[in-house]
């Protein structure tokens, strides 16, 4: 037994350490702070709210839509701001590191709580280093910014699988309500959470069902009445179950784009090896308990409910949406909770030292993330190869993930955090400051915006048509074009413009060839070289040509468009608001109209809405 001097010390070296982390958490996630354009739509939904129009995006005449995703996070950004009259723009990130620095707490309870193979609690080795590789991930720490709700529903999601891990001994009707209550504040943060209110609802009545307790899990589940009443709000205010954000991205399943985006996260984590070692894991479980596996399924039913839903939420974004335009952040929740389940299943295998020894390994293997950063690190939308800079023997694995980080971002696929900041910043540059603009006869000045986030912010006084459908009902719901019969890229089109461009006939495009494939494809005067460069990164097996064959595969590649970018307006809409906004210089010039629009709007809204629900655009694409 420990001497009390010991005991003392060995309390002060695991708060020192402790405390070193959590200042590496705050440090390294403000040190990769960025706010990303789409962090302004919910900017823009919150002032209007303050200037009591409701969490809307044009205000009234316009009908109310959903185009944002985190209702909480909204909610959290509008009370900073009235409280302590602190903007989002200024408040987001010191938000969302806060969400961090509780997440941290979180994870610090949970590996001091977990068991060895002798039931014996781990010591403070394993539990500081896995704490350690957690806060050393780059992924965990770059999403504790960026202005979105991420870090909001990653700590309502690690709240909630860590209280389904709770032993049978402890779930009392206490446990339940706890455990509802992280599924309502995941659900209230962004509508994937209604997953872990149904897996909440579902393993709760199916343990009720066969142990009795009727009163208590009612109790316990009382807090999703909070969802309910959400969901009938929204009904109530929008007019619909689902935000608008559900109609706007949802296509058809895209699992090429998935695979790769989950393949790239798995390589820049390092929990890639977390599969090898779950394996044997699992292989020796089944080996020790062979007979009473569906016993121990269910009497630890909310842990085998949490591990399914994270295993399907994570499934639905890599399967069926194709991962997300951002990096990794529909999959940033994996990273502590990936690291937490290795820890615990190393420390019910092996001795100490092992489990010390696998989890330095797989931290090491999580440096990629960091040395792609490094690679990364100039202040260009340019996409760079990390190939040539890696040595020798890892060129073969770095022109492998170099491909699948081309094709990934041909097609607006995890966009790096760094290309979001610069992309903000030239924005920035292009438009005014935020102040009104309204016209002297009352009427509403509107623009048409590709890119919404930002102007929509700074344009506080203007109607913005969202040419994406994020925030507007009818494009929404306007049937995607994925490759219409006019368009340059159908595989016919391409495959005639490489014929057009190859000048010495030898069915081969070099790079000068190739700029003029592309210009053909994509009019106008752009500097098409770090374009050609990627697509002989990610199409070409030689360094300087593409052949006809390869052609092939990339026009192949297009027909399913490129990610948040697939809808657009249907022909005449956005013409019948007559935009009348333009800026030039971050100037903005606002003409007038011969007859005022204002009396105008519900009847356009009414007749188009009208025309999406009988099934005109339908037909008309």
């Amino acid at each position: 037994m420990a001497s009390p001097s010991a005991s003392r010390s060995s309390a002060y070296l695991r708060a020192t350490v402790l405390l070193a982390l959590l200042a590496a958490t705050v440090l390294g996630a403000s040190a990769l702070a960025f706010l990303c354009d789409d962090a302004f739509i919910t900017f823009r939904y919150v002032a209007n709210a303050r200037n009591g129009h409701g969490l809307v995006w044009n205000p009234p005449p316009f009908l109310p839509v959903e185009g944002y995703t985190g209702f909480l996070w909204a909610l959290v950004l509008w009370g900073t701001w009235s409280l302590f009259g602190v903007a989002p723009p200024e408040a987001a990130n010191v938000l969302s590191i806060l969400c961090g620095v509780a997440q941290f707490a979180v994870l610090a309870v949970t590996v001091f709580r977990m068991r060895g193979r002798d039931g014996a609690r781990v010591g403070d080795a394993i539990a500081l280093g896995t704490l350690a590789c957690i806060v050393g991930n780059r992924t965990f720490l770059q999403w504790m910014t960026g202005g979105l709700e991420t870090a909001l529903f990653n700590l309502s999601l690690l709240a909630w699988v860590v209280l389904a891990f709770r032993s049978p001994e402890a779930r009392s009707a206490r446990w339940l309500a706890a455990w509802s209550s992280a599924a309502v504040f995941a659900a209230l943060t962004r509508p994937d959470g209604l997953l872990l209110v149904g897996a909440t609802v579902a393993a709760a009545l199916a343990g009720t069902a066969a142990r009795g307790g009727v009163r208590r899990a009612a109790l316990g589940l009382s807090p999703l009445t909070a969802v309910l009443a959400h969901v009938a709000w929204r009904r109530s205010f929008y007019g619909e179950w689902l935000p608008n954000t559900w109609f706007a991205k949802m296509g058809t399943a895209w699992p090429a784009a998935g695979s790769r985006y989950f393949a790239c996260f798995l390589v820049e984590t390092g929990l890639w090896a977390w599969f090898p070692m779950a394996l044997v894991w699992a292989t020796v479980r089944l080996a020790r308990h062979r007979g009473h596996l569906a016993a121990a399924a269910w009497r630890h039913l909310p842990a085998c409910a949490a591990v399914a839903t994270v295993v399907c939420h994570a499934g639905f974004y890599v399967l069926a949406v194709g991962g997300d335009h951002f990096e990794y952040r529909v999959l940033s929740q994996l990273v502590p909770l990936a690291w937490l389940g290795l820890a615990a299943m190393l420390a019910q295998l092996a001795r100490r030292t092992t489990v010390l020894a696998c989890l330095l390994a797989t931290f090491l293997f999580s440096a990629a993330g960091w040395a792609h950063l490094w690679f990364n690190r100039d202040t260009t939308l340019d996409f760079h190869p990390i190939a040539p800079d890696l040595p020798s023997f890892l060129q073969p694995i770095g022109r492998w993930y170099d491909r699948q980080q081309g094709w990934l971002q041909l097609h607006l696929v995890c966009l790096r955090c760094n290309q979001h900041a610069i992309m903000l910043r030239d924005l920035e540059a292009m438009l005014p400051d935020r102040h009104g603009h309204a016209l002297p006869d009352g009427d509403v000045p509107v623009k048409t915006e590709p890119v919404v986030g930002l102007a929509g912010w700074v344009l506080e006084d203007c109607a913005i048509l969202d040419m994406h459908g994020l925030n507007d009902w009818v494009v929404a719901r306007t049937p995607v074009r994925v490759v219409a019969q006019h368009s340059p890229f159908t595989e016919p089109n391409l495959l005639r413009s490489f014929a057009a461009a190859d000048a010495n006939r030898d069915d081969w495009l070099d790079r000068a060839e190739l700029r003029a494939w592309v210009s053909a494809i994509v009019p106008g005067p752009h500097d098409f070289g770090p374009l050609v460069e990627r697509l002989l990164v990610v199409f070409a097996e030689r360094p300087d040509a593409m052949s006809m064959a390869e052609a092939r595969a990339a026009a192949h590649s297009f027909q399913r468009g490129l990610m948040a970018h697939e809808r657009t307006p249907p022909p005449g809409y956005f013409e019948a608001f007559e935009p009348n906004v333009t800026i030039a210089g971050a100037v903005v010039t606002v003409a007038p109209r011969a007859a005022p629009l204002r009396p105008r709007i519900a009847s356009i809204e009414a007749e188009w809405r009208e025309r999406v629900r009988r099934g005109e655009l339908e037909r008309a694409r």
